[in-house]
């Protein structure tokens, strides 16, 4: 199996903003508009939740990054200067939030928290409850193996398979080289399959 995919797995919510209606709404944001704010939010909010609960595993936490990014965005939405995707951006601050968050635990020596099963990113929607309980499985499966992997390991992969980032908006959010997000990506799957197939 050379290429172990979690994204049939869960669903990408709705798709990005294109690039000119999401930099008008964006510039009225930086205008004050607080109706355009709205339209961001709802348009990213389970982006931003997904991406939070992948990353630490506990939808408190991923609730109150959520929260955290939005109202930080709107009081300095000021320093986005259309140098890449909006959504790029976002993605970096997201992830950035939650590298926080786990180092705040770390300090208060919590334990590291577990995938929950009772709180999925929402399922692909399925043809017979016989194919439910096979995708429940496999989900499973994969939560579990997901909270075992490297930090980074596992921040590549939700950014890759479940938000479909483009390996320059990786090599943006992530700040490094293209050439460094494949090889990044490609060790991520490798460790991910070995702790899937054993």
């Amino acid at each position: 199996m050379e290429h172990v995919s979690i994204a049939p797995l869960y669903s990408r919510g709705a798709d990005r903003l294109s690039n000119p209606i999401e930099r008008e709404l964006v510039r009225r944001c930086q205008d004050g508009d607080k109706q355009a704010m709205d339209a961001l939010m709802r348009q990213y909010q389970h982006w931003v939740y997904n991406i939070a609960f992948g990353m630490l595993g506990n939808p408190e936490d991923a609730s109150d990054v959520a929260q955290d990014v939005f109202l930080w965005l709107w009081e300095n939405i000021g320093q986005f200067q259309f140098r890449s995707r909006f959504s790029t951006w976002l993605y970096r601050i997201v992830t950035n939030r939650c590298l926080n968050v786990k180092d705040r635990n770390k300090r208060h020596h919590t334990e590291p928290m577990e995938i929950l099963d009772s709180q999925p990113w929402v399922p692909v929607d399925t043809a017979s409850p016989e194919s439910a309980v096979l995708l429940a499985e496999q989900r499973e499966i994969l939560q579990r193996a997901l909270a075992k992997l490297k930090e980074d390991y596992r921040r590549i992969l939700i950014l890759r398979e479940m938000r479909n980032l483009s390996y320059d908006e990786l090599s943006e959010v992530l700040g490094c080289s293209v050439g460094r997000v494949k090889s990044r990506l490609y060790e991520a799957r490798k460790a991910l399959r070995k702790l899937i197939l054993t």
